[in-house]
C-alpha cells in the first residue's frame, strides 16, 4: 500500500511540473472599443458592454496582443482565432504587425463561421527570441451581447507549436481612467 501510494505521488509530481516545463509562449490581451468620437477605450472583461458598440457601424474593435516567447527556439507565427465557438460575433477589418511580419486572415470555411489571423515572418532577423515580445493588434467588428474576451491561439516556433488561451492584461488596471471601485474590489476578492 505504501508503495502504491509513493508511486501515484511521484506520477501526480510528475504531471504537475510537465504542466509548467511544456509552455513555450504566454499570449497577452488588451481590449479597446474604437469608440467613434472619443477614439480608443480600454475595456475590461468584466465591463458591461458599452452602450451601442455591438451595432453597425460604431461596433470597431482591437485587440492588443503581447506574445511572450518563453521557448528556446525562435517565435515565428501567432495565430488568433475568432468565432472558435462557430457563433458569428466578430469580422475581421485589419491589423498591424512588426516589420517583416505578413498578416492574412485564413477562413471561414462554410459552413463554419470561425477563422483566424496569422502573423508570421520567414525572415530570421525579425523572428522573436526566447524572452522576447512579439507585439501585434487585430481590428474587428463585434456583434455580441457581452464584451469580447480571450481567444484561443497558436504560437509557432522553429522547433514546434503550442494552443492555448489568450489572458487579459490588467497591468494598466491603477491608472485614473481604469480605477473604478468594481474593479478595486475584485483585486482583493
Amino acid at each position: 500500500m505504501k508503495h502504491r501510494l509513493l508511486l501515484l505521488l511521484a506520477v501526480l509530481g510528475l504531471l504537475a511540473g510537465s504542466v509548467q516545463a511544456g509552455t513555450l509562449s504566454d499570449a497577452g490581451y488588451r481590449l479597446f472599443y474604437l469608440h467613434p468620437v472619443r477614439g480608443p477605450m480600454r475595456v475590461f472583461s468584466t465591463d458591461a458592454l458599452p452602450a451601442g458598440s455591438n451595432v453597425a457601424p460604431d461596433n470597431q474593435w482591437r485587440y492588443d496582443y503581447v506574445v511572450l516567447n518563453k521557448s528556446p527556439n525562435p517565435l515565428n507565427a501567432f495565430y488568433a482565432f475568432f468565432n472558435s465557438d462557430n457563433v458569428d460575433r466578430a469580422q475581421h477589418v485589419s491589423g498591424l504587425a512588426p516589420a517583416n511580419w505578413t498578416l492574412l486572415k485564413q477562413g471561414p470555411i462554410a459552413p463554419n463561421v470561425n477563422y483566424k489571423i496569422r502573423y508570421r515572418t520567414t525572415v530570421q532577423a525579425s523572428k522573436i527570441p526566447t524572452a522576447g515580445e512579439l507585439v501585434c493588434s487585430a481590428t474587428f467588428t463585434w456583434t455580441g451581447a457581452a464584451v469580447p474576451g480571450p481567444q484561443n491561439y497558436d504560437a509557432v516556433n522553429d522547433g514546434g507549436s503550442e494552443s492555448g488561451v489568450t489572458v487579459e492584461i490588467i497591468d494598466d488596471i491603477t491608472s485614473a481612467a481604469a480605477a473604478t471601485w468594481g474593479r478595486i474590489k475584485s483585486l482583493y476578492r
